[in-house]
């Protein structure tokens, strides 16, 4: 009887896992699922002035309140996504709006997972002189 090696997903396959299964949260707009693949003391923060927002619950509730704010929020297929040690990029266009009205925003995510997957910081990178008239160009600012 021969025994095959066991196979160990390499770290560079697990972190992209993580991202899909994160990902997949974003694309149907599920709060609940985005807030659980972040840890307990996780760091949400958009880099518009906004404060951080710590802790998995509430990011959950920013999360619902973005949902809310942007029932159009939509995503164009990544520029590109790189992984590296325990952090993805995703650099990408987000679409808000409606069919006869839409602004696009483009946007840079750099995100800390631990070793147990989780999102432990995801920092939002925008321009937010470019989104804000990207926003009032489709009436939404």
């Amino acid at each position: 009887m021969s025994t095959a090696p066991l196979q160990v997903p390499s770290a560079q396959a697990a972190l992209k896992a993580a991202f899909d299964r994160y990902h997949v949260g974003w694309e149907t707009r599920d709060a609940a699922r985005i807030a659980s693949l972040h840890s307990i003391d996780s760091v949400f923060l958009l880099h518009d002035g906004s404060p951080a927002v710590v802790g998995r619950e509430n990011i959950r509730r920013h999360v619902e309140g973005l949902f809310e704010t942007y029932p159009g929020l939509a995503f164009e297929p990544a520029h590109r996504t790189l992984f590296g040690d325990g952090r993805w990029v995703f650099d990408y266009t987000m679409v808000l709006g409606s069919a006869d009205k839409t602004a696009r925003v483009k946007m840079v995510d750099v995100v800390d997972v631990n070793a147990a997957g989780e999102v432990t910081r995801k920092e939002v990178f925008l321009d937010p002189a470019e989104a804000q008239a990207a926003l009032a160009g489709a009436g939404l600012a």
